[in-house]
């Protein structure tokens, strides 16, 4: 199929069909090509979409516009196979084109947007419905200008066709070999086809509901007003508990004093995994991972979610602390861990911590001391800037390599685990004594509240 939304729809007429394949003129034959109105956000995780496992063969031909993917099973019939949403997003369009058959837009925000097309029957999702990333949206089928079951998928940044990537790999399929098809011209061979298997692997259940549990209150777990997430993160400001959660790769903002309102921040395309967050001088600031790239958004900015330049990282592990009224992130690249600081223009450095979880990371400031805590093996790691960044085991064991928190509580650092599916908590005056403190979850944040120890669980 060729590059259908980059062109005046209701006048296209057909051209040229290949076996499989599909190719939609217009009058006059000119393309249209979409100026951005803005700066594209950050490249959101799309994954393939079709079910996780699968392996499809992707290719294009010869007139086919550049960037423009068809897709078909390699393990036998294409036809009626299952289409997946590649991200979370709201659904534009889902119906019918005289070309494109049955098809559906997904707008991911940002300036991001994917296309499916030559489905077999009409939609399975509507135009305004909300769609998680692995949410099945339709069926592959040939409707419309299509001489062969497969399905056409587009990629799209600010109106403009763009290469596909695929769980941050990209597809390979960018040029179509011909000057005359649009909406851009991508000097070259056609692009060879290749193959690849799908990771798009259940991200429509990694949103669960949110708990907060409090040391006051014998850590009883209380669903937080229906939010709901796949990573969390928090901090008090005044008395005010403030909680920022993930959903679908959309950064939210809820608040005790308002009920726990859950406000869209406007924060989009980021990996469901990696949040942290700080309060500098009463301003609140956001960090997350897309791409392999840290960026940062504050509340005095209205949220925009600027690059830091922090490449190459883990999308699964972050942490931030102010010290001073200096920003300071840490991120693990290559099994280390990395520091950054705002007053250094975000010069990523390595502190040496190697062999650590890409998954687990938390960091905080005690006495102007910063220390690092890691999972390896198993265990528990406490490093600081005073000892040089040694990594030293603090005995905390049989943890999981995926969750780990810590507060500075009265210049008693405490450190959150999740082990057996409870969150177990330690505490340096009693010897990193690990206590299961009965609160269930598989990811934890934590912050304290006028001496009381929060936690947010998912």
């Amino acid at each position: 199929m060729t590059g259908l939304f980059a062109r005046v729809l209701t006048s296209a007429c057909l051209a040229l069909a290949t076996a499989g394949a599909s190719v939609l003129a217009v009058a006059g034959t000119t393309a249209v090509v979409a100026t951005p109105a803005q700066a594209a956000g950050p490249r959101p995780n799309f994954q393939m979409p079709v079910p996780c496992g699968e392996t499809w063969r992707m290719a294009t031909y010869y007139g086919h516009d550049d960037y423009d993917i068809d897709l078909t099973f390699t393990g036998g019939a294409s036809n009626g196979r299952p289409i997946l949403a590649s991200y979370g997003g709201t659904v534009t369009f889902a119906g019918w084109g005289n070309s494109g058959g049955w098809y559906v837009i997904i707008d991911h925000g940002g300036g991001w947007r994917t296309f499916y097309l030559h489905m077999i029957e009409t939609p399975m999702v509507r135009a305004g419905q909300w769609v998680s990333t692995g949410q099945q949206i339709g069926r592959v089928g040939s409707t419309g200008n299509s001489t062969g079951p497969h399905l056409h998928y587009e990629q799209v940044r600010d109106g403009v066709k763009t290469e596909s990537y695929f769980n941050g790999v990209a597809s390979g399929i960018t040029s179509d070999g011909s000057p005359n098809t649009g909406p851009l011209y991508i000097s070259g061979p056609t692009s060879a086809a290749r193959n690849m298997t799908s990771q798009n692997c259940g991200q429509v259940n990694t949103n669960r509901q949110v708990y907060e549990s409090g040391s006051h209150s014998g850590w009883q777990m209380l669903p937080v007003n229906g939010i709901t997430g796949s990573a969390t993160a928090s901090m008090v400001m005044g008395t005010n508990k403030l909680l920022y959660t993930v959903n679908d790769g959309r950064v939210y903002e809820a608040s005790s004093d308002t009920g726990w309102r859950n406000l869209w921040t406007g924060i989009s395309g980021v990996s469901n995994n990696a949040l942290a967050v700080i309060n500098v001088d009463g301003v609140k600031y956001v960090y997350t991972v897309a791409g392999g790239m840290v960026h940062e958004a504050s509340s005095a900015n209205g949220w925009r979610n600027l690059n830091t330049g922090i490449s190459g990282v883990s999308a699964n592990a972050l942490a931030a602390i102010n010290l001073n009224g200096v920003k300071i992130v840490y991120t693990v690249a290559g099994g280390s861990v990395h520091e950054a600081a705002s007053n250094s223009g975000w010069r990523n450095l390595n502190t040496g911590i190697s062999g650590v979880s890409a998954n687990a990371l938390a960091g905080i400031s005690v006495d102007g001391v910063k220390y690092v805590y890691t999972v390896a093996g198993g265990m528990v790691h406490e490093a600081s800037s005073a000892n040089g960044w040694r990594n030293l085991n603090s005995g905390i064991s049989g943890v999981s390599a995926d969750a780990l928190a810590a507060i500075n509580l009265n210049g008693v650092k405490i450190v959150y685990t999740v082990a057996g599916g409870a969150v177990h908590e330690a505490a340096s005056n009693s010897g990193w004594r690990n206590l299961s403190s009965g609160v269930r979850g598989t990811a934890v944040s934590a912050t304290s509240n006028s001496g009381v120890k929060i936690l947010y669980t998912v």
